[in-house]
């Protein structure tokens, strides 16, 4: 990656720790290994690994994610919580927050929505996707945690299969955007979440979800990973771990991880 990016975001950069320490790749297999790996090495909280191209980029359930050259943001950040193990999907939600917070500085009169658990969309179409993994050495805590984010910026063409579903931010308002400022403000941003699930606020950061969350009382259907089992019901928000709530005819469920299979008026 050419050092004047990365040198533009730090000097745009108004955080107290996130960005701070960057470590930028013209090509790399994977932003959330580089990142594990430097973790390991003693990398602090907030450190950033950016890179203009993945060559093994990773989604959730194993999917792979896809960007051309140097006109996205794929990027990794070091988080070391002090959250019990079953709240680190909380992380995910504060850093889709985040996202979508930082997205609207650039895509405005358009305004960034949510798809549970964490995706970013615009006129309904997926412009962002996370990846949290984590080291756990306890039941009650993680030592290490890594957030991949890959954000579709000014890319304006997609493969096939996801042409109907991808979207980027200079697609849907017709501009190219500069990425430095971009990714500066999504780490104050995301640095500003965090900071309010570390201190307990998680109320906050799941309301500010929910305001983003388009099916938020309305009947969905979701698929549960690796099988063909659905679950359907009115969604009735988050949890305070992160999982979605829906009230079923059987009753009250809770899902900790699927895809929107459809979405309909009950």
């Amino acid at each position: 990656m050419s050092l004047s990016l990365t040198d533009d975001v730090q000097a745009r950069l108004a955080t107290d720790r996130f960005g701070h320490k960057m470590r930028g790749f013209e090509t790399v297999g994977s932003t959330n290994t580089e990142a594990a790996e430097w973790a390991k090495n003693g990398a602090a909280e907030g450190s950033v690994v950016v890179t203009e191209y993945q060559s093994d980029g990773r989604g959730r359930h194993g999917r792979t994610w896809n960007a051309r050259k140097g006109q996205n943001l794929m990027f990794s950040v070091v988080l070391r919580p002090t959250l019990g193990a079953d709240r680190l999907g909380l992380i995910t939600v504060a850093a889709s927050v985040a996202v979508a917070e930082a997205v609207d500085d650039f895509v405005s009169p358009y305004r960034a929505v949510l798809k549970w658990p964490n995706d970013v969309l615009l006129e309904g179409r997926k412009t962002c996707g996370m990846l949290l993994e984590s080291s756990i050495s306890g039941a009650d805590a993680a030592d290490v945690v890594v957030l991949g984010v890959g954000l579709n910026v000014n890319q304006t063409d997609f493969p096939e299969a996801l042409a109907d579903t991808a979207t980027s931010l200079r697609l849907t308002t017709g501009r190219p955007v500069p990425r430095a400022p971009l990714l500066s403000r999504l780490l104050e941003r995301l640095e500003a979440q965090y900071g309010t699930i570390q201190s307990g606020d998680d109320a906050s950061v799941r309301s500010a979800f929910h305001d983003r969350l388009p099916i938020l009382h309305e009947h969905a259907t979701f698929r549960v990973p690796g099988t063909d089992r659905t679950i359907s019901g009115t969604v009735q928000g988050i949890t305070e771990t992160g999982a979605l709530r829906l009230h079923t005819p059987d009753g009250p469920q809770t899902v900790q991880a699927g895809n929107v299979t459809s979405q309909h008026s009950p």
